[in-house]
């Protein structure tokens, strides 16, 4: 019984990292993205290059017809985690361009971030 306590104890400790370090909400990931491109300014302006390379080439922003689902401009923060997948989506909005960047981003690995999570803002018009 003492085992399984033990091997369960560790199992717990082994997913708190990872879990601490997702966002609760939109502002919660916005701060985080902003403290990230303050203190590694020359980190994220090169990564973002990347990411903007690798999303034009795949068309990623294009594919589902987002663009056309609601009106105005929306405020996107994705989390990539260390392999470049995306693993969490926010948006200052939600609606139906929302809705469908959510389903396009959320899974797709991207070029490995300098660090992470990264968090990726991109303001969409």
């Amino acid at each position: 019984m003492m085992i399984r306590a033990f091997f369960l104890a560790v199992a717990l400790l082994l997913t708190l990292p990872a879990s601490a370090q997702s966002a609760k909400n939109f502002k919660q990931a916005d701060a985080r993205a902003e403290a990230e491109r303050s203190k590694h300014s020359d980190a994220t302006s090169s990564y973002a290059e990347t990411w903007a390379e690798f999303n034009n080439q795949h068309h990623l922003d294009e594919r589902d017809g987002c663009y056309y689902m609601a009106e105005g401009s929306l405020t996107q923060i994705l989390e990539i985690d260390e392999s470049g997948k995306v693993v969490g989506y926010f948006s200052d909005k939600d609606n139906g361009r929302s809705k469908c960047w959510a389903q396009t981003y959320l899974g797709v690995v991207f070029p490995k971030p300098p660090f992470a999570p990264y968090w990726h803002k991109l303001v969409m018009h």
